[in-house]
């Protein structure tokens, strides 16, 4: 647009330089120069207001990308939780052999027991499965305070039949400070598979003194004399 209007305007000068050209050679008094100097500046006063007027063109600037990808805040998995194996609680465990806890022999349950002392638990167990025990079943390690020279697992001594009840027993030796200690066990068939209610151990490591008592009045003995 902005090129047609100089054309026109050229043009026009043109038109009017060719006009004053003639009347010089008729007028003798006009002096072409000074009036061709003022058409050129009104001519460029002119292209200067054009220019003005005219928008130039603004760049536009290209949009900042953003990530649309949301940020993902990674959910823990897994808290592996703890439980406290209880007696009673029957487990899977493979076709035919089962075994139920009875009693707790020796080292009942929280039991006193001085710091690194060896002593030995002993649980009473009963075969409710249909296969019988040899001597390659064994009771094997779990979780907690571990046996004896850390031992993980004790033979049974003897076969046991269905139906039949049997001691079995793991060898320990107490921490040497004091606190609250469990261990798991359970048995374990000859082919390799975990059977039967879990056996758990509690005790609590430390020494205790005793408070004496008031002692018994001491009463002397009476003679009735018959006469």
């Amino acid at each position: 647009m902005l090129l047609k209007k100089v054309s026109v305007i050229a043009f026009s000068v043109l038109m009017i330089i060719s006009i004053l050209t003639g009347c010089a050679r008729s007028t003798a008094t006009a002096d072409p120069n000074v009036k061709i100097t003022e058409i050129a500046s009104t001519v460029q006063a002119e292209l200067t207001s054009i220019a003005l007027l005219t928008p130039s063109a603004t760049a536009t600037p290209e949009p900042t990308a953003t990530s649309a990808q949301p940020t993902v805040t990674p959910t823990p998995t897994g808290a592996t939780p703890t439980s406290t194996p209880t007696k009673g609680v029957l487990a899977t465990g493979f076709a035919g052999d089962n075994a139920k806890w009875l009693a707790d022999v020796t080292i009942p349950d929280y039991s006193l027991v001085a710091p690194s002392t060896s002593f030995v638990k002993t649980w009473s167990i009963q075969n409710t499965g249909t296969t019988t025990w040899t001597k390659d079943y064994k009771l094997i390690y779990l979780e907690g305070l571990v046996g004896e020279n850390n031992a993980v697992s004790f033979n049974l001594t003897k076969n046991v039949a269905p139906g039949e009840t049997v001691e079995v027993s793991a060898n320990f030796k107490s921490p040497a400070t004091n606190g609250v200690y469990s261990s798991v066990w359970r048995m374990y068939t000859a082919s390799g598979y975990l059977f039967g209610e879990v056996l758990t151990m509690y005790i609590t490591v430390g020494t205790s003194t005793l408070t004496p008592t008031a002692s018994a009045a001491t009463v002397a003995p009476t003679t009735s004399v018959t006469p």
